[in-house]
């Protein structure tokens, strides 16, 4: 049709190293979905004496899987209210690095 635009999504392809973690579902990938399901916390209990930080590849595979449309926003890495709310929840898995990582876009 002439004159009509059609709507276009852009999305973000996932690396070949993150489409096989997808895939194969590995541990970066369960590492990134409960970042996202915010189930991160639960996992920590299940096992208390191992209780890995959160890194800065699981927030960004995590990001991805969301830019990619693999998963559902839940986490909007782009609002500064929303990113607060949620390194206050999640502060004790969290690394300074992480920290760091999740507030450079509002720096």
């Amino acid at each position: 049709m002439a004159g009509h635009k059609e709507a276009k999504f852009v999305t973000k392809q996932l690396t070949a190293a993150e489409l096989r973690s997808l895939i194969k579902q590995t541990s970066p990938y369960r590492n990134a979905q409960a970042i996202l399901a915010n189930e991160w916390g639960s996992r920590a209990m299940e096992n208390p004496l191992f209780q890995a930080p959160i890194t800065v590849a699981d927030l960004q595979f995590a990001q991805n899987l969301q830019a990619a449309g693999v998963s559902p926003v839940k986490l909007n890495f782009t609002d500064y209210g929303a990113v607060q709310r949620w390194i206050a929840a999640n502060r004790q898995y969290l690394t300074a690095d992480d920290r760091a990582w999740l507030q450079r876009p509002f720096d």
